[in-house]
């Protein structure tokens, strides 16, 4: 989801809001303190937000997935499957599986480790045991209460913070701040903005260690100056709009939809036509892209004509993700 730029100040609508929000968050603390029901035979690690709408949740699974890869590791990606038909468990297959039934975050993990989707994370978390992985690293979930985890690292982007500090849907939180705080065990700060530092101050104030990372855009074959259309559907797309630009492209229009959007031949059909009207080059990101993997007719053409802008996720620490690796396996062997 995007969020609506009210959760970033305690204007008149979070005020008005605020009433609602306490018994939100009544709700979501009674949910959130709930004992787990299950603690995994393997390491589980869990990748989550304080809030609502995109941190950075699932590029950072998919840089401590490769991780794991490449010290020769077996992970296995748990994810609800957001947006998804798949209730589960079910193993995602890219050669079977398209956006509508398991969401298009379960397909960008699946190109790296094999990859559940369930909506009861005990079922997924039994599953990943039968197939004797080695780390279960799961992209979202910190709030859910039912499959324990060994180590709980939280994302925050560095320019929207924790918003208002109001719980839905007066603000951002999913639950109250403390709470929230206390259960985690890391945060990684991502990104550049004023509040980066103060991020980390809080958590340093709290008893809590925090790392740092940023976005790097990775080379292109389009030339610096190409006028482009940028197609676009994340948490913040501005983020997109502005790697972009500064890759030396023209961002000259863009197609905008609300995150998690399930393109249809008709959105194609216009994305195209605007492109052809101003003779424009349609870049993307590797999330939309996959929305658009196993769609016929425009979708399709669409697909193979746009080209994907992809990222990498640079750590100020670069043994970050092993140690991460390292910490959730040391906090499973002391249970």
């Amino acid at each position: 989801m995007r969020a609506p730029k009210f959760w970033q100040t305690r204007g008149l609508k979070a005020l008005m809001l605020y009433p609602v929000s306490l018994l939100y968050a009544r709700f979501s603390l009674s949910r959130f303190n709930k004992k787990a029901r299950y603690k995994a035979c393997l390491p589980v690690l869990c990748i989550g937000n304080l809030v609502a709408g995109g941190a950075g949740k699932t590029p950072t699974a998919l840089a401590i997935g490769k991780a794991a890869v490449k010290l020769g590791l077996k992970p296995v990606f748990l994810t609800r499957g957001y947006r998804g038909k798949m209730q589960g468990p079910v193993v995602v297959d890219l050669d079977q599986h398209s956006m509508a039934d398991v969401g298009d975050e379960a397909l960008l993990l699946a190109q790296v480790a094999p990859t559940i989707v369930s909506a009861d994370r005990i079922a997924g978390a039994k599953m990943a045991e039968e197939m004797q992985a080695h780390i279960l690293i799961m992209d979202d979930g910190f709030q859910n209460p039912y499959l324990y985890k060994d180590f709980n690292l939280v994302t925050i982007d560095a320019q929207q913070a924790i918003g208002n500090g109001f719980v839905m849907p007066a603000g951002p939180l999913r639950a109250p701040l403390l709470p929230q705080v206390r259960r985690l065990d890391q945060f990684l700060v991502i990104g550049e903005g004023n509040s980066a530092p103060k991020l980390r101050q809080m958590a340093a104030r709290l008893g809590k260690a925090s790392s740092h990372a940023y976005f790097r855009p990775q080379a292109t074959t389009l030339l610096e100056g190409t006028r482009v259309l940028a197609l676009c559907g994340i948490g913040r797309p501005e983020k997109f709009y502005q790697t972009v630009t500064d890759l030396g492209l023209d961002l000259v229009d863009r197609y905008e939809v609300a995150d998690h959007h399930a393109y249809s031949n008709a959105d194609a059909q216009q994305v195209l036509h605007k492109a052809k009207e101003q003779n424009l080059v349609i870049v993307t990101t590797a999330k939309d892209h996959v929305r658009l993997s196993g769609m016929s007719g425009a979708a399709e053409d669409l697909a193979k004509s746009a080209k994907v802008i992809n990222i990498s996720m640079v750590f100020d620490d670069r043994a970050f993700p092993r140690l991460v690796l390292e910490q959730t396996q040391r906090k499973f062997s002391r249970r």
